[in-house]
């Protein structure tokens, strides 16, 4: 290490960091919106808590001041029609989910069909630091693996720390339900298709 480089960042760290493919969902009476970020961690166990960073003036911030909830969606990498519709300029005119099969959980936010697996969150709070991104925190209120994760731990599952364990669910406590369903109050509500 060169000790006279004080204050260096080496840019390889961040690409360590936890990163996914993630789409931010969010509806508000007629209006929904949905925004791509790498950006989401698990921020507290008890309630489970994620934090999610999106760039500011994106077209999704005043949906979710509006709703109050949002949904996160894990996408495949290389799904190149989510990439396609939600990339574009924040402020596009044409609705992104036409086409796509959705549906919702406990807080009414847009689920892909599609996703890898989902978690829907009340908002229950955002930072707004000085810098190019917001970051928002949601309280899980549900969840569920819609298709099998890849894991290191060679048995196809994560391990028991508030992610998927041995039956790929968990709860607001990190801890297996065996329903399927992450949640985090002890509230469901039924899925209802909206495509």
């Amino acid at each position: 290490m060169d000790t006279t480089e004080v204050g260096h960042i080496d840019p390889t760290i961040a690409q360590a960091l936890p990163q996914g493919a993630f789409l931010m969902t969010s509806q508000a009476d007629d209006r929904c919106a949905g925004f791509l970020t790498q950006w989401v961690q698990q921020c507290s166990q008890v309630p489970m808590l994620v934090s999610v960073a999106i760039p500011r003036g994106t077209s999704i911030e005043p949906v979710l001041r509006d709703s109050r909830h949002f949904a996160i969606c894990s996408i495949r990498p290389d799904d190149r029609v989510i990439q396609r519709r939600f990339s574009h300029a924040p402020n596009r005119v044409e609705d992104p989910y036409v086409g796509l099969r959705c549906f919702t959980d406990v807080t009414g936010s847009p689920i892909l069909h599609r996703c890898r697996y989902y978690l829907d969150c009340e908002l229950v709070g955002h930072l707004a630091m000085e810098s190019d991104c917001r970051i928002y925190i949601g309280q899980v209120l549900s969840g569920r693996i819609l298709e099998a994760l890849e894991s290191s731990n060679g048995n196809g599952h994560a391990n028991g720390n508030g992610h998927a364990n041995g039956n790929g669910h968990a709860n607001g406590n990190g801890h297996a339900n065996g329903n399927g369903h992450v949640n985090g109050n002890g509230s469901r509500r039924s899925k209802r298709s909206i495509n």
